[in-house]
C-alpha cells in the first residue's frame, strides 16, 4: 500500500450532519462497504496457488495482516466519543492499493477434439470451444490443437481520504487482460487485420508495440475506469453511493472478483445506508438496474457528448432494492475464536428484489434503417406507440424477480464448514427474446402466450480442515446448479426454426439459448464466472457452473523456505455431472473428470508471487457426439482437454 500523508485541523461535522444520518439508520456501529460484506472460509479459487496458511484464501495472492486496516478500524472505534468536538487526526489522505500480474497459459484441445458440425454451413453447429484459425471450419477433429496467450493487467484501488470518516474509493485497470503483442505498431485497425501501417508492412518487421485505442486497434481501452463510490460514516451507521463491488457469502452467485485471477466481478450502482442491530449488521440499498435508452444514444445527444443526462422513461429501467442482515467476525477474530475451542458460527441472509414494465427488445425496422443510415437511432425511433408496426418500445412485461441468499461459516478447532445457497423465483408476462414462439405478427413481435416463469437454484457445501500450524490444507467441496432442457441457440432475436443453431458453443458467453417452443419456464442457474472450482471445464469450456453437479476433494501444503518465503504443492480433482442430461451434446449424465496440480511461490515480505499450473479434464459421454443425434456430421468422441499456466504478480 502506498500513503500519502498530511496533518489536517478542519473541525469534523457536528450533530446536523448525525442527525441526517439518523433519518437513515437506526443504531450504531462499524459500516461496510458493499451489501452483505463477509468474510468466506475457504475461498473458491481453481488451482492457482495453494491457500496460504493462516489466512484467507485467494487465488495466488500472499496473504498477510494489514496493520493499516486494522489501525484504521481501531481509531474508527475510538472517535465515537466526543466526536462533535474532536479535532481530525492524522489522516492517510491517499492510499493506494492494487497489483500487477502476468498470466501466459496454453491451452491443448480445447475443443475436446470436435469440429463443425456441417464445413459447408458452419453457422449450423460450432464446436465445443473456438479452434485454432488453421482449422478453419472443419467437420471433426483438426490436427492443430494449441491455443495460448500471456495476458496482463495493472489494477489500482485508490482510496482518498477526506477525513476519517468519509471517503472516495475507486476501482481502475489498466491494460485489463491484454494480450502481449497484440498491439504491435503495424496493425492500423483491429477490424482490418490486413491493413498495415508504413512503419511495418509485415509483423515481422515491427519493432514496438502501440498504445490500445479503442475502436482503432482494439476494442477496449487502455485505461478502464471499473468502479468508484464515496463512503460517509457516523455514530449511527454508514452511508454508500456509487458504483461499487457486491459480494454475498462465498461469492458464488454476487462475487466481487478480487482474487489475483479474476477477470470480472459483480458491480452495482447503489445508494446504500448500513447499521448495527443487537450485533448484527443491517443493511438497505436502492440499486440502479439497466435503466433503457438515454438521450445520448440518439443521433441527437450523440452529437452534444457534453451535454446533460436525460433518460428518455421512467418506466423501461430496472427498479432494485436490496436488503441483508449478516452476523460476522473479522478473519483472525474467527480463526482465533475456533483455534481457542470455541463454536463458532456466522451466518446471512440477503433479499434482492427487481421489477421492470417497458423494454425494447428489438428495433423496428423503420428505427434500423435510419440507424444504418445515420448511424444512430432518433427519439421517434423509441416510439411509444405499441399499436403501431413503427413501434421499438414493449410495453407491459410485467417482469418481477426476487432473489433469496442465505449464507453460514462454521468453525470449530481446524474445522470450517460452509454453505450457500441463492434461488431466483420471478415471472415475465411477456418474455420476448428469452422464448421461441410458433407464429409473429407483422410487427415481428410474438403471437399468442408471452410469460415466462423463472424458478433456479444454486447451492455449494464446503469443509475444510487445517492442520500442523495451517501449513497442510485438508478440503471437501461440492456444489450443484439447476439446468434446463433448452439447448438451441438462436442467430437473431426473432427466432424460428430457419434461424437456429443447434450446436452452439458451449460456453455461455458465446451463445444465446431461449426456451424452445410451448416451454414457459427458465431453469437455468448460473454461478458468478469468478467463482473457480477447477481450471479447464467450468471455468473457460462452460465459462461457469451451470446444470452441473460436482464434487472436489483438494488438498495443498506449504512450506516455509525462509523468514517470509513459502513454497505451495496442491492438488485437486473435480467430478462434474448435468442432472438435465437432454441439454448436452451428448444427453447423457456424465460431463467428466478433471485433476488440476500447482506449484505456488510467495514472498509476504515484498508481496511477490509466482507459480505453475497444470490440469487435465477427461471428458465423459455428456460432451461426445453420437452419431445417431448428429446426423448431419460432427459426430464423434470427446477427447481430454490440457492447459499449462503460469501466472507471476505484484500486490501492493
Amino acid at each position: 500500500m502506498i500513503k500519502l500523508n498530511c496533518f489536517c485541523t478542519k473541525t469534523r461535522p457536528g450533530l446536523a450532519s448525525s442527525l441526517v444520518f439518523a433519518t437513515l439508520l437506526g443504531g450504531a456501529g462499524a459500516a461496510w462497504a458493499q451489501m452483505g460484506a463477509m468474510p468466506g472460509g475457504m475461498a473458491p479459487g481453481g488451482m492457482g496457488a495453494p491457500p496460504p496458511p493462516g489466512g484467507q484464501e485467494h487465488d495466488e495472492g500472499p496473504a498477510e495482516a494489514a496493520p493499516e486496516e486494522e489501525g484504521k478500524a481501531a481509531a474508527e472505534t475510538g472517535a465515537d466519543s466526543g466526536y462533535a468536538n474532536q479535532r481530525r487526526r492524522k489522516t492517510q489522505v491517499i492510499e493506494l492499493d492494487g497489483y500487477f500480474r502476468l498470466n501466459p497459459e496454453l491451452l491443448h484441445n480445447f475443443n475436446l477434439g470436435l469440429g463443425y458440425v456441417d464445413a459447408s454451413q458452419p453457422q449450423n453447429g460450432f464446436p465445443p470451444f473456438p479452434t485454432p484459425l488453421e482449422c478453419g471450419t472443419k467437420a471433426g477433429g483438426c490436427a492443430q490443437k494449441n491455443l495460448g496467450q500471456t495476458s496482463m493487467r495493472l489494477r489500482l484501488e485508490p482510496t482518498i481520504n477526506i477525513s476519517d470518516q468519509v471517503r472516495v474509493v475507486a476501482q481502475i485497470d489498466v491494460f485489463d487482460n491484454l494480450i502481449m503483442g497484440s498491439t504491435p505498431d503495424s496493425l492500423i485497425a483491429a477490424s482490418r487485420p490486413d491493413l498495415r501501417s508504413n512503419l511495418a508492412q509485415t509483423g515481422i518487421m515491427s519493432n514496438s508495440t502501440a498504445t490500445p485505442e479503442s475502436g482503432q486497434n482494439t476494442y477496449t481501452s487502455a485505461v478502464r475506469p471499473k468502479r468508484a463510490w464515496g463512503e460517509v460514516d457516523s455514530q449511527i451507521g454508514s452511508l454508500r453511493f456509487g458504483r461499487m463491488p457486491w459480494h454475498f457469502g462465498r461469492g458464488m452467485y454476487f462475487n466481487k472478483g478480487d482474487c489475483p485471477t479474476c477477470d470480472g466481478g459483480t458491480t452495482v450502482d447503489r445508494i446504500m445506508a448500513i447499521t448495527q442491530l443487537y450485533g448484527h449488521q443491517f443493511a438497505l440499498s436502492w440499486d440502479f438496474g439497466p435503466s433503457g435508452y438515454a438521450w445520448g444514444m440518439t443521433d441527437v445527444g450523440r452529437s452534444d457528448p457534453s451535454g446533460p443526462a436525460l433518460d428518455l422513461s421512467q418506466n423501461d429501467e430496472v427498479v432494485e432494492f436490496a436488503a441483508a442482515l449478516t452476523m460476522l467476525d473479522d478473519d483472525r477474530r474467527f480463526r482465533e475464536r475456533a483455534q481457542s475451542g470455541e463454536l463458532v458460527l456466522n451466518y446471512g441472509a440477503q433479499l434482492v428484489y427487481r421489477a421492470q414494465n417497458n423494454e425494447v427488445f428489438k428495433l423496428s425496422p423503420s428505427a434500423k434503417a435510419n440507424q444504418t443510415q445515420n448511424g444512430a437511432i432518433s427519439r421517434t425511433d423509441l416510439d411509444n406507440n405499441t399499436d403501431s408496426s413503427s413501434a421499438s418500445l414493449r410495453q407491459n412485461i410485467n417482469a418481477w424477480l426476487l432473489i433469496p441468499s442465505v449464507w453460514f461459516k462454521l468453525g470449530w478447532k481446524a474445522l470450517t464448514l460452509e454453505f450457500e445457497s441463492t434461488a431466483l423465483v420471478g415471472r415475465m408476462g411477456n418474455a420476448g427474446p428469452l422464448r421461441m414462439y410458433e407464429s409473429y405478427g407483422p410487427d415481428g413481435q410474438p403471437v399468442g402466450d408471452k410469460h415466462l416463469s423463472i424458478l433456479q437454484l444454486g447451492w455449494v457445501l464446503a469443509a475444510d480442515l487445517k492442520l500442523y500450524k495451517d501449513s497442510l490444507f485438508v478440503g471437501l467441496e461440492t456444489g450443484g446448479a439447476t439446468g434446463d432442457q433448452a439447448e438451441t441457440a438462436c442467430r437473431d432475436v426473432a427466432c424460428n426454426a430457419n434461424e437456429v443453431n443447434p450446436s452452439p458453443y458451449l460456453n455461455y458467453r458465446w451463445k444465446f439459448v431461449p426456451q424452445p417452443f410451448k416451454d414457459s419456464s427458465l431453469h437455468n442457474f448460473y454461478f458468478s464466472p469468478e467463482y473457480h472450482v477447477d481450471e479447464i471445464f467450468f471455468r473457460r469450456i462452460m465459462g461457469t457452473i451451470t446444470n452441473a453437479i460436482y464434487v472436489k476433494p483438494s488438498i495443498a501444503y506449504w512450506l516455509d523456505v525462509a523468514e517470509g518465503r513459502q513454497l505451495g504443492l496442491s492438488g485437486a480433482v473435480v467430478y462434474s455431472l448435468a442432472p438435465v442430461p437432454v441439454s448436452t451434446p451428448g444427453n447423457s449424465m456424465g460431463y467428466g473428470i478433471e485433476m488440476d496440480l500447482s506449484l505456488g511461490y510467495r514472498n509476504i515480505g515484498e508481496k511477490f508471487y509466482a507459480g505453475l499450473v497444470w490440469g487435465v479434464f477427461w471428458p465423459f459421454g455428456a460432451l461426445s457426439r453420437p452419431v445417431e443425434l448428429f446426423t448431419s456430421g460432427g459426430s464423434g468422441s470427446a477427447s481430454a482437454a490440457q492447459i499449462l499456466r503460469a501466472f507471476m504478480g505484484i500486490k501492493f
